[in-house]
């Protein structure tokens, strides 16, 4: 951290944000030697200049202050105190609910019983079993489950309470002309896409089996797969329509097992 952090959020606030502050400021490491105390600076704790530079008090108390556009609220709790103590966490949700709702042309703050996170292709989600409704998150879609080690293609994923999911999505493909490994247990390398055949390498631990889904714009005609020393190795092979992906089987080869595709 450095003091460049806190004229960042001071801008925001004072444009229209809306900051949740928790904390008594009583944790030992506020007095280490650090930039809020060196230099010429003084302050007690870096709160104390983020609170200077909001045009707060020094240590203001529990409550909602204005700040430009923004608004500021301050617990005088410890957060450790939210899961360790009994029903604290209801004063935090409670402040967390009415900062979001007052922040204009915002909906009201929804709740739920599950997590749900995109990134790119790939999706997580959970689903809590001591929360609002013990109801399902039902996805629809094209994935291929992550978890399950046999890669299958689902148009549906039911999450049931105290379950998790991994997924990735099919439809985030990002160039459907290419073909690409999307999932496997092996690192891949060379990939080659010429005169109609894709190649790569994979590389994995010996003595354990690998399952791999490969996009491909169409149908293969054929799939080979050869060793280091350039003997043809055993493959299962599924093609999946819906999701234009193979499904290859084979075991793995730290040496690198070179895998050919013909379209």
């Amino acid at each position: 951290m450095n003091p460049d952090y806190h004229q960042h959020i001071t801008h925001w606030v004072k444009n229209g944000g809306v900051l949740v502050y928790c904390g008594k400021d009583i944790d030992p490491y506020q007095t280490a030697m650090e930039w809020w105390n060196t230099n010429g600076l003084k302050y007690s704790s870096p709160s104390v200049h983020l609170f200077e530079l909001l045009g707060l008090a020094a240590t203001p108390g529990t409550g909602e202050y204005s700040c430009g556009k923004g608004k500021v609220y301050i617990l005088r709790t410890e957060p450790k105190s939210f899961v360790l103590e009994k029903e604290q966490d209801d004063t935090y949700f409670a402040t967390v609910k009415k900062a979001f709702e007052s922040t204009p042309n915002t909906s009201v703050l929804e709740t739920k019983n599950n997590f749900y996170l995109k990134r790119g292709p790939y999706i997580i989600a959970s689903v809590v079993d001591e929360s609002v409704s013990n109801a399902p998150l039902e996805l629809k879609g094209l994935f291929i489950d992550l978890f399950d080690p046999e890669l299958p293609v689902l148009r549906t994923k039911t999450v049931r309470p105290d379950e998790q999911t991994y997924l990735y999505d099919v439809a985030k493909i990002a160039d459907k002309r290419k073909p690409a490994v999307l999932c496997g247990a092996s690192r891949i390398y060379g990939e080659a896409f010429q005169k109609g055949i894709y190649s790569f390498v994979a590389k994995s631990p010996a003595n354990t089996n690998n399952v791999s889904r490969v996009y491909l714009p169409k149908r293969p005609k054929q799939v080979t797969m050869r060793n280091k020393a350039g003997g043809i190795i055993a493959i299962k092979s599924t093609w999946d329509e819906a999701s234009h992906t193979c499904l290859v089987k084979f075991e793995n080869d730290p040496e690198g097992v070179t895998v050919l595709i013909e379209l």
